[in-house]
């Protein structure tokens, strides 16, 4: 099943993108449009994504050829949840989207979000530059968020012990800074932390991060902490400001949830 045929599948010559998503997953749905972008740019690498989904084909076959183009990769079904066995289960990935990239000697290089440093990732495997020393870092780093976001969710006592260890873990990184901003924003609990996310981006801004993507998270950090139409205004800033077609449609998506979101308890949206 797929919109696409790789063209030149050789063992030992490919890097493979593998991504797990369902046709019920909204942030699935944002990651395709960018998953169908990095095709057509690493297509002549020989780089192949393959979008594998436990669902049935008589749910994902239509629902794959309804986007035709704008989803142009190779789709999967997963039999038996075998290949989520040997990639999720394996790797200790409890949801969707999550990507993996295996590189041409087989081996499991990355494992991320796809709207998470993807295609940067993808770039340093092809040019043979990718650090997997500091990869490893990155990967500690995801383990120790996971922790936080499960004690925030909990309402455990540790969780503010948690928070300044990341933070200080962070150093001046730009990306764990941002990184850490969102988990705090974006897992829901009634005792989320605002100020240590408003921290977090503070020194990520002052690191060099993409505006845009510091905006974008201030953004639901306003909204989340009940400034709804602040929060709203700086998503729409971002969507504005975002340096690419996949980062301008994630900040939509997060502007199209503010919106429905106010519609729902009768508030009046800000202007643009």
């Amino acid at each position: 099943m797929g919109q696409r045929q790789p063209g030149d599948v050789q063992d030992g010559k490919n890097i493979y993108v593998v991504e797990f998503w369902a046709t019920w997953c909204p942030p699935c749905l944002t990651s395709i449009p960018h998953l169908t972008e990095l095709q057509k740019k690493f297509n002549d690498k020989g780089v192949v994504i393959i979008g594998v989904s436990d669902e049935t084909a008589e749910k994902v076959k239509p629902f794959v050829e309804k986007r035709g183009d704008a989803m142009n990769y190779t789709v999967a079904l997963d039999d038996g949840r075998k290949t989520s066995e040997r990639y999720l289960q394996a790797y200790g990935q409890g949801g969707i989207p999550t990507a993996f990239i295996v590189g041409r000697d087989r081996k499991v290089l990355w494992v991320g979000q796809p709207m998470g440093g993807l295609d940067e990732a993808i770039q340093q495997v092809d040019e043979g530059k990718y650090d997997q020393a500091a990869a490893a870092k990155q990967d500690e780093h995801r383990v120790n968020l996971r922790e936080y976001q499960q004690a925030a969710a909990k309402g455990d006592a540790k969780v503010a012990e948690l928070g300044q260890r990341l933070l200080a873990d962070c150093g001046d990184n730009p990306d764990a800074l941002c990184e850490l901003a969102f988990a705090i924003v974006a897992t829901p609990s009634p005792a989320r932390d605002f100020g240590l996310a408003d921290r977090a981006l503070d020194k990520a801004s002052a690191a060099g991060a993409d505006k845009a993507k510091i905006k974008s998270t201030r953004a639901i950090s306003r909204f989340e902490s009940g400034r709804q139409e602040e929060g709203l205004a700086l998503a729409r800033e971002a969507v504005g400001e975002a340096s690419s077609d996949p980062d301008k449609a994630r900040y939509q998506s997060y502007v199209s949830v503010m919106e429905r979101r106010i519609k729902a308890v009768g508030e009046k949206p800000v202007q643009p």
